[in-house]
């Protein structure tokens, strides 16, 4: 499990069908780091809609937050993807200490 601190930039909510017919939810977080000293920009993904339901209360834009995330990775055709999956996301205080 990773850490990570940062201000909400932006969420998006993206349907998804399957081969199948299947319809899922994928919510894609963007945070720009703060604790690095650079503006550093990464996109998180919650998968499912229960998933992102606990959450969406704690993902305003513009508010600083911690994500304890877990990082998932994809072969294909030889090339190996990264996926950085929120496991939980908590709004911050401007008066809290970092982690």
């Amino acid at each position: 499990m990773y850490k990570i601190r940062g201000i909400i930039k932006n969420k998006q909510i993206e349907d998804i069908t399957s081969k199948s017919g299947d319809t899922f939810k994928k919510m894609y977080v963007t945070i720009e780091e703060q604790d690095t000293g650079y503006s550093l920009t990464h996109q998180f993904e919650i998968f499912g809609e229960d998933n992102i339901n606990k959450q969406k209360e704690n993902i305003i834009e513009g508010r600083m937050c911690k994500i304890d995330f877990y990082i998932k990775s994809n072969e294909w055709k030889g090339k190996y993807f990264n996926t950085l999956n929120i496991k939980s996301i908590n709004l911050e205080d401007d008066t809290e200490n970092p982690f």
